[in-house]
């Protein structure tokens, strides 16, 4: 009966764990393999214990009733705190998270200043070899065209 118990109380873990985070078919399906070896393990150890793997039918009528008894009396109160369980983690994931925060938000309070006076730094800078560099030899450019245009002789058609 033992055997039936644990099994089903790793069925309900996988069953609120796997509403609980919202899995799509595929990873349901890996978590079902994963359930089925666990049982197979479980099972497999506690036979072993009991007889040797001596597989005897009331190994497997007592396992089927552990795990329908416990299915029937224990199960719902196991979910509930298998949930509070999971929203405790997540309350605790949120404050870590928002612990983490704090020097983050802090760091960005921080450098604000600089990073405004590079940026405001950098404008200028390109404004500035726009004009010096870009400007001049955009216009000579034009200049040469213009020589190259005035020295070269006219195109006649024909």
């Amino acid at each position: 009966m033992a055997a039936g118990v644990m099994v089903g109380i790793v069925f309900d873990f996988f069953r609120t764990f796997r509403r609980w985070q919202g899995w799509g078919p595929v990873v349901t399906f890996g978590g079902d393999i994963l359930f089925s070896l666990i049982a197979m393990f479980i099972l497999y150890r506690l036979f072993a214990r009991a007889n040797a793997l001596a597989f005897r039918f009331y190994n497997i009528w007592g396992s089927l009733l552990g795990l329908i008894l416990y299915l029937k009396f224990f199960s719902r109160y196991l979910i509930r705190c298998y949930f509070e369980l999971y929203q405790l983690i997540t309350n605790l994931l949120k404050l870590f998270y928002r612990g983490i925060l704090i020097p983050i938000r802090g760091l960005v309070l921080l450098m604000r200043p600089p990073y405004a006076i590079l940026r405001w730094l950098s404008l200028l800078l390109y404004r500035l070899g726009e004009h010096v560099v870009y400007r001049p030899i955009s216009r000579l450019k034009a200049s040469v065209k213009e020589w190259l245009r005035q020295r070269w002789p006219p195109r006649t058609n024909g």
